[in-house]
């Protein structure tokens, strides 16, 4: 055996930076396999060392990897190997041959290649240790070269990269690059290996081997490879060609992986990877790895540059083109899913069959449970009795905001699962979303309730209506926000009665047509009396708000006589020395079905000097009293404005959470043919 030494050339001093430049070390492996690759290479065989000891603190000893390649001659070493950052390829900075000192210090290389300059086959090996290297000076640095020749005409040739003194196993801090990740590990080098060259591997084209064992396709391909190709145009017009192969996989991961393959001297490299989810995808479906390689990707996309340097609005359009490929490779063969929707949305007990939810993400979210109980239970196949009670209870849930609930408890997801989904509840306001809209829902209801009892056929709601001081009571938010969640209260019996008393001498009694405020034609309804409550209610301030609610009965408008009756109970409120005056506040409200066209024209006039205050009528000094006279028209009228301008706000809201949803966990519950592209970095 002959030796040699030969310097280290190269066009830059920062060898260590430039030689581990990958996002991570399986990356940096994968690229001496590409070299391997483009050497010709049938047949590529991977040994990985592991040893379980506290002194090697990754588990892995050494790693080595041999190709049939045609190799490197003897004469060739020092312009192919020893030259660094030189154009010795077409492509590339020629460094690929370095990228194992991302993984380890000291790489031993082993080649035997024809060497054309003496028509011989040489043996070489040498090795370069990076912590002997000198950054300052690297071109004195000398590598010694052992080297032989042998006449032989046996195909006999070879490249072999051995790796130690692994990064990893260091004692101290190490960067993360440097970490030998997941992929290395003994149950995953072979799938990791095949994920990233299932061409190659497929097709026959490459046998590799880990350990002695060969990767067989059979271990993870299920049926054979489906190909399509789409024409995209970019943003400048430009036409190019997105290849699309879809790998049915043998696992139960039960998720789609997307791959995009950038030209790397010769080969399609994996430059990102992706997870794909949609209601198109289900997991009964099974495991898909889709590949696509496009003219469109260059080598720089390999090199780890940001894919978002296309630009924000080509990354979107291109982003938007690859989820709609998918969906549609999907949409032919989910039928399950598709045929739940079908039949549950057609179903009698569908909650939704008639009316809407109160938000996009409540039928989303029902949809989604439904689905994943049907796969438990199969509610939609199951008798009608289940489904009359378990729809409106399931809808219930989710409106009352008890979605976590659900997960937990009906559901029962892992705890890993249910974490994430906790989290995402956090994040989104889902719940606050969904309770807060089918709260704004059933106010509306109730107003178009309210106004049917008030306004409507009342004959066929006398009972309602002879009890609308009961139904009122529990509806406090129709005089104010501030009431929203206030139950109907009363805690000091003394004033309450003084209250009941006055209410009795100055606003009970029989109107007449005399005084201009009968309503005609209220045959069936004369038995049903004016209605008065109370309330009390301790604001934010710490101060007492007692509300007084006068409600005429369907006979009876407000007109002068009613005016003046309001006038003098507030008076006589205000005057009266019993009732307390410190941190007390008294709201009066005298309300009707009508006011008489007097009444109207006095209110009118009144509310006049309170523009900012709606329906208030007087406001006394003496005491804090604040006296409101207004028809029920106008506070449904009202109420309806509010709830519209919070249901657009909500509508805003429910988006952005919509939004949300994609983006943190759209694997879970994502619009029907909403789809989410998130990067695996």
């Amino acid at each position: 055996m002959n030796s040699a030494t030969e310097k280290i050339t190269t066009n830059t001093r920062i060898i260590k930076n430039l030689l581990t430049k990958y996002v991570d070390s399986f990356r940096a492996f994968k690229e001496l396999i590409n070299n391997a690759i483009q050497a010709n290479a049938k047949n590529i065989d991977i040994t990985i060392v592991y040893n379980d000891s506290l002194t090697v603190k990754s588990g892995i000893e050494k790693l080595s990897i041999q190709d049939d390649g045609c190799g490197v001659p003897y004469s060739e070493i020092k312009k192919r190997i020893l030259q660094i950052a030189t154009n010795v390829k077409k492509s590339g900075q020629g460094i690929g041959r370095f990228s194992s000192f991302q993984i380890g210090e000291l790489m031993k290389i082993e080649t035997v290649a024809f060497d054309s300059r003496n028509q011989q086959y040489s043996k070489t090996r040498l090795a370069i240790d990076t912590a002997t290297l000198d950054d300052i000076e690297l071109e004195k640095t000398a590598v010694k070269i052992d080297y032989d020749y042998s006449e032989t005409t046996r195909n006999t040739t070879y490249y072999k990269v051995e790796i130690e003194n692994l990064h990893h196993n260091k004692q101290k801090r190490v960067a993360k690059k440097n970490l030998l990740i997941a992929s290395f590990n003994k149950d995953q080098i072979a799938a990791a290996i095949f994920e990233h060259y299932p061409f190659e591997i497929f097709n026959e084209k490459i046998n590799f081997t880990v350990n002695g064992r060969k990767i067989d396709k059979n271990e993870f391909v299920l049926e054979e490879p489906k190909y399509k190709k789409v024409t995209y145009s970019n943003i400048n017009q430009q036409v190019f060609d997105l290849n699309f192969h879809f790998y049915k996989i043998k696992t139960s991961l039960n998720k789609v992986k997307v791959f995009l393959q950038a030209e790397n001297a010769g080969i399609k490299s994996v430059a990102y990877e992706f997870t794909y989810s949609s209601d198109w995808y289900t997991p009964d479906l099974g495991t898909w790895f889709v590949y696509i390689d496009s003219n469109l990707f260059d080598s720089d996309l390999f090199r780890n540059i940001d894919l978002e340097n296309l630009g924000e609005e080509e990354t979107k359009k291109l982003k938007s083109v690859i989820k709609e490929t998918i969906n549609d490779f999907f949409k032919t063969r989910n039928k399950k899913f598709e045929n739940f929707i079908n039949r549950l949305e057609n179903d009698q007990y569908y909650p939704f069959k008639n009316e809407k939810p109160a938000t996009n993400s409540q039928e989303i979210v029902f949809k989604k449970i439904a689905y994943l109980i049907e796969e438990k239970h199969q509610i939609v196949e199951s008798d009608d009795q289940i489904r009359t009670f378990l729809f409106p209870l399931l809808n219930k849930a989710i409106a009352d905001g008890n979605i976590e609930y659900i997960f937990n408890k009906v559901l029962k997801l892992s705890d890993e699962n249910l974490d994430k989904f906790h989290s995402l509840l956090q994040k989104t306001d889902l719940e606050n979303v969904v309770h807060f809209a089918s709260k704004v829902a059933a106010k509306n209801e109730f107003l178009s309730f309210l106004h049917e009892i008030i306004y409507g056929s009342i004959a066929s709601y006398v009972k309602e209506r002879s009890q609308l001081h009961k139904i009122v009571e529990n509806e406090l938010w129709l005089f104010g926000e501030h009431y929203n969640e206030t139950p109907h209260l009363w805690s000091d019996r003394r004033i309450g009665s003084i209250l009941s008393d006055l209410t009795n001498r100055f606003l009970h009694y029989e109107p007449t047509a005399d005084e201009n405020n009968l309503i005609e034609n209220t045959e069936g309804l004369n038995n049903i009396t004016d209605l008065f409550f109370l309330n009390e209610k301790i604001n934010d301030y710490g101060e007492r708000e007692i509300m007084v609610v006068e409600l005429k009965s369907p006979k009876c408008a407000i007109g002068k006589k009613e005016l003046n009756q309001i006038d003098a109970y507030a008076f006589t409120l205000e005057d009266y020395g019993a009732l307390p005056t410190e941190k007390v506040k008294y709201k009066l409200y005298l309300i009707s079905s009508h006011l008489s066209k007097f009444a109207k024209s006095k209110v009118k006039s009144s509310r006049q000097k309170y523009p900012d205050q709606p329906f208030l009528y007087d406001r006394k000094t003496e005491k804090n009293i604040e006296v409101y006279v207004v028809e029920w028209s106008e506070i449904i009228e009202l109420c309806k404005r509010k709830l519209k301008y919070l249901s657009l706000q909500l509508d805003i809201k429910d988006r952005s959470v919509k939004d949300k949803f994609e983006q943190e966990y759209g694997t879970l519950m994502d619009p029907r043919i909403k789809t989410q592209l998130r990067q695996i970095k």
